[in-house]
């Protein structure tokens, strides 16, 4: 019995210590797959999500830009082959309401401030301020949120062709709603400035206050 106990305890010992190790070192590349699929899966349309994988349980991370971007990277963590769990950490972009866009014109240059939406958005309004405005120093203190009516970008554009038209003054979208005050560059440009406002509004835009001014002719004469 003694040349038993010897060699048979020290043995179960060393397997269970090996099936330990063994463990320990497959889980962590097991793992590193799953994450790898997960996270190839969300960047082709959800490139704000990122997913982490502990033990087959998935965790779901980032700022979502909208609840239909949410559930979408939810359903594509779901359906990643070898995901146990799914353990949702993400959140929603802040609502604003209402969603607002402000241009600010001084001899300071332009102003950009309020929402803008998640994605290429803020880009294409930057593109679009520099055409209308071009040689003007431009700050941009838009914050991303969700909640941008239809149409906006179509509004934004239209206040940018307006501001361009200003001396200095400000242009306000709040939701649907189009404000613009200041003084025009000329007497051409209140014309036209007025001219658009009794137009149709880009972006089923809605007039709201309106307070121009045209530019006081100096020249004399």
């Amino acid at each position: 019995m003694r040349t038993i106990r010897s060699w048979f305890w020290p043995g179960v010992i060393t397997v269970a210590l090996l099936t330990v190790l063994a463990g320990w070192f497959l889980t962590d590349p097991i793992d590193q797959q799953l994450t790898d699929a997960a996270n190839a899966a969300l960047s082709a349309d959800n490139s704000w999500a990122s997913a982490d994988i502990d033990g087959r349980d998935l965790t779901l991370k980032g700022v979502a830009p909208s609840e239909e971007a949410l559930a979408a990277a939810l359903g594509i963590a779901a359906s990643t082959p070898g995901v146990r769990t799914i353990d949702n950490q993400a959140t929603l972009l802040p609502l604003a309401e209402p969603f607002s866009f402000v241009i600010t014109k001084s001899d300071d240059g332009i102003l950009l401030s309020g929402n803008v939406p998640f994605g290429d958005s803020r880009a294409r309004i930057l593109a679009s301020a520099e055409n209308a405005m071009p040689g003007i120093e431009i700050l941009d203190e838009l914050a991303v949120a969700r909640g941008a009516p239809e149409g906006f970008l179509d509004l934004v554009d239209f206040a940018l062709s307006q501001a361009a038209q200003l001396t200095n003054g400000e242009v306000e979208i709040s939701g649907k709603t189009y404000s613009i005050s200041g003084t025009a560059a000329n007497a051409a440009d209140y014309d036209a400035i007025n001219a658009a406002l009794r137009a149709p509004i880009p972006g089923n835009g809605k007039p709201g206050e309106i307070k121009l001014e045209a530019a006081v002719n100096t020249s004399g004469g």
